[in-house]
């Protein structure tokens, strides 16, 4: 960071590390849909559960609200975040039938 105002470099220190721990948090949901694949491949279940995920967006708007945060960031975010997992899900357990 040559050249970089200290003040700068040490606000974007603090986003590296908040980034960490997003990562953190990515590698705990992974495991977690690691369980759902579980599940899912023992009970037959599709991958796709649409209203779920409307709940999970509807949801995270009003936290993300409360957080502060504009709903449509977190909303977008948690849509790319679904998405990711699906693809995983998806190699697990092969496509739904449509």
């Amino acid at each position: 960071m040559k050249g970089t105002p200290p003040e700068l470099a040490s606000i974007r220190e603090r986003i590296d590390e908040a980034d960490r721990r997003l990562v953190a948090l990515l590698a705990e949901r992974g495991r977690l849909v690691e369980e759902v694949i579980r599940f899912k491949r023992a009970h037959h279940m599709p991958v796709v559960d649409r209203d779920r995920e409307d709940e999970m967006l509807a949801r995270i708007a009003g936290v993300a609200k409360d957080e502060g945060l504009d709903p449509r960031v977190a909303q977008h975010v948690l849509r790319t975040i679904i998405d990711g997992f699906t693809l995983i899900e998806v190699e697990e357990l092969g496509p739904d039938d449509t």
